[in-house]
């Protein structure tokens, strides 16, 4: 089985369409989605439909929460953003995320959005002491989680968390067989909104019969992603910040 994990799609179809076809290339088997389909970009109906069709098994992030609970962000921008994408998205794919879970097991693997701390605060994991606390909230040996919008990797051995660099080659590929006495958090970072100063979509790779992860990155036309921005009714500082992988709301 070889799994692709997409995460933070945030309505970039251009991104969405290059990561489906880099995946497709290499002979996935199954896809899973760590939820934010929707949010900041262009296109919520057509990702919402090609999560749909391709994810296996798919979480709710933090702006499928606002879909749902308008106002969850308390910023009138953000609440008109979603107000603009549930007109686009209509009653039938509403439909399609409501049902959207914020924790599953599947296939041993615990997946998650942002932790999987319980509550309903949407917790990042950032730092040594925030993956401490999600090691704790979850069993098994491998959890995915997005959010930050940034690739992460860390390791619990022995009862002690250590943070693994992602360090991609020239071709943005970087590579990781698994240790079988360690426990891990992963981060896959964005497919549609990266802020790690590289606009590349992002996205993971997990092959269960060497145990072996690959994290990657992914060209696509960000130019034209950029230009639907305005769909949304968010500034143009937005599209800019997606051209340069930077963050647009400085978390």
């Amino acid at each position: 089985m070889k799994v692709a994990i997409l995460s933070d799609i945030h309505a970039n179809l251009e991104a969405l369409q290059a990561v489906l076809a880099d995946a497709a290339q290499l002979q996935v088997t199954h896809y899973v989605g760590l939820g934010d389909v929707i949010g900041f970009n262009g296109d919520p109906a057509a990702c919402v439909e090609q999560a749909a069709k391709h994810f296996s098994i798919a979480v709710r992030g933090n702006h499928e929460q606002a879909l749902l609970q308008r106002g969850l962000f308390g910023v009138p921008l953000y609440t008109a953003m979603m107000d603009r994408t549930a007109a686009m998205l209509g009653t039938e794919l509403v439909a399609h995320i409501r049902p959207l879970p914020r924790k599953v097991a599947w296939h041993g693997m615990t997946l998650v959005h942002a932790s999987p701390v319980a509550g309903d605060e949407w917790h990042r994991i950032a730092t040594v002491p925030e993956a401490r606390a999600a090691f704790a909230a979850f069993t098994g040996r491998i959890c995915f989680f997005g959010h930050t919008h940034r690739p992460a990797i860390y390791c619990e051995k022995e009862g002690k968390v250590s943070i693994i660099p992602v360090v991609y080659d020239a071709e943005g590929t970087f590579t990781l067989p698994l240790e079988q006495d360690c426990r891990y958090l992963i981060n896959p970072g964005s497919v549609g909104q990266p802020r790690d100063l590289d606009y590349r979509a992002a996205y993971g790779l997990y092959e269960e019969e060497t145990d072996t992860l690959t994290l990657r990155r992914t060209d696509y036309d960000v130019e034209t992603a950029a230009s639907k921005i305005s769909r949304t009714g968010l500034p143009e500082s937005f599209a800019a910040d997606l051209k340069r992988g930077h963050t647009p709301t400085g978390d």
